[in-house]
């Protein structure tokens, strides 16, 4: 009895100091889905010594849109969310598309709440200049290959609907801890630093490409230094 005591005590002790992390893959406009798979961002949190068992990849179609996408990845989060106990938080990571995908589904299925860091690896939360990526910037072409998102997002850096949202979760989002890493030289996106925040912590890193931020081991140690306090 004792022996089961302590061991029911580690499991709940466990329970409540692992934040599970939750991962949102960019947008690839027509791009192959390997170039936005975040299967090596799951190796990187590995090789730092987070449990991959931990670790919930989550799917959308890019190619939707945002209704849509929030409809494929309820079912996702919510079950992922099951898994730990009700008042368990984590930490949601976003690439690229993924950033403002990752607080706009959560932002709309009221999950703001279970977030305790909204991490944007070259994140494109507040906008973009310049024209759409891919195949969306070809008219006939677009309405297969993108959502309405990039149409929301393209040409602004002060997107109305993010804004609106943030309003209305004004609360929330001055509890939720941000931090941004982006990068002068990430050749793709128009402005860099789109995912900073004025109130978070926002992180350059120089020499970095826009597609290595999901795989490369400088911005991972980085992120788990800077971002996590050297904890995940």
């Amino acid at each position: 009895m004792a022996f089961l005591f302590v061991s029911f005590f580690s499991f709940c002790s466990e329970a409540q100091t692992v934040f599970p992390k939750i991962i949102f893959h960019g947008g690839g406009g027509g791009a192959p889905k390997s170039l936005t798979n975040m299967s090596t961002a799951v190796t990187q949190l590995e090789r730092l010594g987070f449990p991959k068992e931990h670790v919930l990849k989550v799917h959308y179609p890019d190619q939707k849109d945002i209704l849509e996408i929030t409809k494929v990845l309820e079912p996702q989060l919510r079950k992922f969310m099951a898994q730990y106990p009700s008042e368990s938080q984590f930490d949601v990571m976003g690439h690229s598309l993924g950033h403002v995908v990752s607080f706009v589904s959560l932002a709309r299925l009221h999950l703001l709440s279970r977030v305790r860091k909204l991490i944007g690896l070259a994140g494109v939360m507040f906008g973009q200049l310049g024209e759409k990526p891919g195949l969306c910037a070809f008219p006939l072409l677009a309405p297969h290959y993108c959502g309405d998102i990039f149409d929301l997002l393209i040409g602004t850096t002060e997107p109305p609907f993010i804004l609106e949202l943030m309003e209305q979760n004004a609360e929330e989002m001055r509890r939720v801890e941000k931090c941004s890493l982006f990068s002068p030289e990430d050749g793709m996106l128009n402005p860099y630093d789109s995912g900073a925040f004025k109130e978070g912590l926002n992180i350059s890193i120089p020499n970095m490409h826009h597609l290595k931020f999901k795989s490369s081991p400088i911005v991972f140690e980085k992120m788990k230094e800077e971002c996590f306090g050297g904890e995940f």
